[in-house]
């Protein structure tokens, strides 16, 4: 009976084992996070300078 008892075992261990290393496997990857850029003012004032002049030409204020 023991030896029964001891293949029961090891065919549970083994197939929560191979149970285990599927799930790692499909697991979704992390993606690596880059270094977070940090913010600039002259890049937002510089994009709200080109949207002011876009609706002044648009309403023909100003010349090209």
């Amino acid at each position: 009976m023991k030896s029964r008892r001891g293949t029961i075992a090891a065919i549970t261990a083994a197939v929560a084992a191979y149970l285990e290393e599927e799930a790692k496997a499909l697991a979704p990857a992390v993606p690596q996070v880059g270094p977070a850029v940090a913010f600039s003012p002259w890049g937002s004032s510089g994009r709200e300078e080109i949207m002011r002049m876009r609706m002044l030409w648009q309403r023909r204020i100003v010349s090209r």
